[in-house]
């Protein structure tokens, strides 16, 4: 009998290997393998054609930054759920009442408390009142209720020209960046990453939302700070940030490289932006001052998404990064167990731009918001992210 074609054989083997592999449990390491062989072919392409990779990001690149009108008192504001549904239905008189302390009269979207699986109703039914409140002459922002899943499913459905012809404030974080990124992405409209409206738990995080969708003066520059918030960057699964001692502050951030840099506020959540990757919705990284944020992530997660932008060329591309806060995100029980400080600084030293820790962006209760879009000056050495410009109109 004619002997087995060689790769034949190597495919029996390969089958069998990821058998075994399924058998004792260990499916991660497939994932892993997989996920290694996918960039690594995105490293070949590459190298193998930079005009290809002039990216899918060419697509959408915009060619002006378009600010919304700045949001006045008595202002109708529609409350949103593009993602999960609320905890329960007290979360949106919360949100209601927020709102309202803000000075705008909020319009709570008729399918915020439907339920479809985790997310506030099907994709239909979210899309709904979107595109309801995009076209509404009547209100003037947007605000997200909560985080969750379910927005990606959204940016290829919702009327970009829309927005684009009528800008609004759209504001908002967690998995709602998905629809923040894509909008600026497809419009060049300056969205707004803030807390949702369920993560807006003091003062200053509500201080700063309403800065930031109101005046047309610059905003307040930002200054990184690890202060109170050590435990929620030290990898630890369960404990979150230690009670700070009013009688002992010390204020200090982290540089990974020094150096000061100029361009165009881009990012948000690391996961939705790592989503994002590949597709018509990618932003373009080029000359952007990045900012990343994620919150209750394992650290060997965050670093494939922190690869993903490495490998795709997009750290080469930024002028600089800025980290913000990683609430409750852990090294406990997966592959990579180093600090954020380790996975992202070895990866900036590496590309050589300028990167600091430590700024107080993203949902955690010190969070400021963030305008996608407007021009900015980070100062890594200082750990200071200044504003050129204002955020609306």
């Amino acid at each position: 009998m004619a002997p087995k074609d060689d790769s034949h054989n190597a495919n029996t083997r390969m089958l069998l290997s990821r058998r075994s592999l399924i058998q004792s449990g260990t499916k991660a390491l497939i994932s892993a393998t997989f996920f290694s062989q996918g960039m690594n072919k995105v490293a070949q392409g590459k190298t193998a054609g930079k005009e290809k990779n002039a990216t899918i990001a060419s697509k959408s690149q915009v060619e002006h930054t378009i600010k919304p009108k700045a949001l006045k008192p008595g202002d109708k504001v529609a409350l949103l759920c593009p993602s999960g549904r609320p905890h329960n239905p007290a979360a949106v008189n919360r949100a209601r009442a927020i709102v309202e302390q803000m000075g705008f009269k909020p319009v709570v979207g008729k399918n915020a408390l439907k339920i479809y699986g985790a997310m506030a109703g099907t994709d239909e039914e979210r899309l709904s009142d979107f595109s309801d409140a995009l076209s509404d002459d009547s209100i003037a922002g947007i605000f997200c209720i909560t985080g969750g899943y379910g927005a990606l499913h959204l940016v290829d459905k919702i009327d970009w020209d829309l927005l684009k012809r009528n800008p609004k404030v759209i504001a908002g974080s967690d998995d709602n960046c998905h629809i923040l990124v894509a909008a600026h992405s497809m419009t060049g409209v300056v969205t707004f990453h803030a807390p949702n409206m369920d993560r807006i738990s003091s003062q200053q995080s509500f201080d700063a939302m309403k800065l930031a969708v109101t005046s047309k003066d610059n905003l307040p520059p930002a200054q990184s700070n690890y202060w109170g918030l050590e435990s929620a960057f030290d990898g630890s699964s369960k404990s979150k940030a230690r009670i700070p001692d009013d009688k002992f502050q010390i204020a200090y951030s982290y540089a990974a490289v020094d150096g000061t840099a100029e361009g165009h506020l881009l990012g948000g959540n690391l996961t939705a932006l790592g989503s994002l990757m590949g597709t018509p919705y990618q932003p373009s990284f080029k000359g952007a001052v990045l900012f990343l944020e994620d919150i209750n992530e394992d650290h060997g997660i965050l670093d494939r998404w922190f690869t993903n932008l490495y490998l795709a060329g997009a750290l080469n591309d930024v002028s600089a990064v800025t980290l913000g806060d990683f609430e409750n995100c852990r090294t406990e029980e997966c592959f990579n167990m180093y600090s954020i400080e380790d996975l992202f600084g070895d990866r900036m030293k590496v590309v050589n731009k300028p990167c600091c820790f430590g700024m107080p962006l993203g949902q955690s209760a010190r969070s400021l918001t963030a305008p996608i879009g407007v021009q900015v000056r980070l100062d890594a050495g200082k750990g200071t992210l200044t504003y050129l410009e204002s955020a609306v109109s």
